[in-house]
């Protein structure tokens, strides 16, 4: 006896029949598009303009470079953590593609940076198989945020953020070394008390709330960095030197701060990881009769390549002072209600 078919695709349901309410809610969605991510300002004379395309935190009112200096602050936090809990380069890489397109689905305004890496950095460890329990992963942003409250590593003498300086009281008087004195002699937290709750509650609540925004389907993100590209495309153009795989690896990671993994193919990053690279180490590529990178990602591409090139070297700009801050110190956050880590928030107070 044949079993009953459940769904039976070739049969139409009832005119008269009242669509349920299951099926006309709204529904989550695999997104794996490439979109136009900032805000572009179109100069034209008197048809000056803004481009429609934007994130909804540029439709909250929140100005390009703003969005830039919080995107870079939460990927140096990713960085910092993949550092302290010893991950890959790819699992760095899967958070913050998680990262940048959760920031195209949700504003500022809405989720600081400080909850979306502490939830990118714990999926991200799961979908790349490198987990780490939750236990580390709130040590780690625990340790880092005292950090980044004293500025360790920056020079304050030199460089100033002005009425954005947000600090710790004192912080300016002390000396490097006086501060990782403070970082040293620091109290462990306590897993039962109010602080590391805080910290779990966060960590959780934000795991859920990507895991819905994006579908509940990481899976693809590893398949879709550049960073998987760059020792192929070497081979094939018969790059001896390690010096320009190393060098092209480094820039697919610079391109990790910005949402350049939303905006381009990673194909096209690698190419112009590449073509940096090689002109660093004076290894020349062919040009005749075609530009080689046109092999690899087709004809019509050299505005995206210089794009891509200029973004890149911009992150490692040094002189640049969001760059500076984002790395050294804390940015607080966008939101309307105060966020769990921002100078009026209880951690704040007690985080020394």
């Amino acid at each position: 006896r044949r079993p009953k078919q459940l769904y039976q695709s070739d049969k139409r349901p009832p005119a008269n029949m009242k669509p349920s309410t299951a099926s006309s809610a709204p529904k989550c969605v695999v997104d794996r598009s490439i979109y136009t991510i900032l805000r572009s300002f179109i100069n034209d004379g008197e048809n000056a303009s803004i481009s429609s395309r934007s994130t909804p935190s540029a439709s909250d009112g929140v100005p390009p470079s703003i969005e830039r200096l919080h995107r870079l602050h939460g990927t140096s936090l990713l960085l910092d953590a993949a550092t302290l809990l010893c991950l890959p380069p790819s699992t760095y890489a899967t958070a913050c593609t998680t990262f940048h397109r959760m920031y195209h689905r949700i504003s500022l305004k809405k989720y600081c940076v400080w909850s979306m890496a502490l939830a990118c950095t714990l999926l991200a460890g799961k979908v790349e198989e490198e987990p780490r329990t939750a236990r580390s992963i709130i040590l780690t942003f625990s340790h880092i945020y005292r950090r980044r409250r004293l500025r360790i590593g920056d020079d304050i003498e030199k460089y100033t953020y002005g009425a954005a300086d947000c600090e710790a009281d004192d912080a300016a008087s002390l000396t490097n070394d006086e501060k990782e004195n403070i970082i040293r002699s620091a109290k462990p937290m306590s897993l039962g008390g109010p602080v590391y709750a805080e910290w779990r509650d966060t960590l959780f609540h934000m795991e859920n709330v990507i895991l819905k925004t994006l579908g509940f389907t990481l899976h693809w993100i590893p398949d879709s960095h550049p960073h998987k590209f760059i020792l192929y495309f070497v081979r094939v153009l018969e790059i001896e030197s390690k010096e320009v795989a190393q060098q092209a690896w480094n820039y697919c990671n610079d391109s990790c701060s910005l949402d350049l993994c939303v905006q381009y193919d990673p194909e096209v990053i690698a190419c112009a990881a590449i073509l940096m690279a090689s002109s660093i180490h004076n290894v020349e590529l062919p040009l005749i009769p075609r530009p080689w990178w046109e092999v690899f990602i087709g004809p019509n591409r050299d505005q995206h390549l210089s794009t891509l090139c200029n973004s890149i070297l911009a992150v490692g700009d040094e002189k640049d002072l969001d760059s500076r801050r984002s790395k050294y110190s804390f940015v607080p956050s966008l939101m309307e209600d105060p966020s769990f880590t921002d100078p009026d928030s209880y951690l704040w107070s007690v985080a020394d």
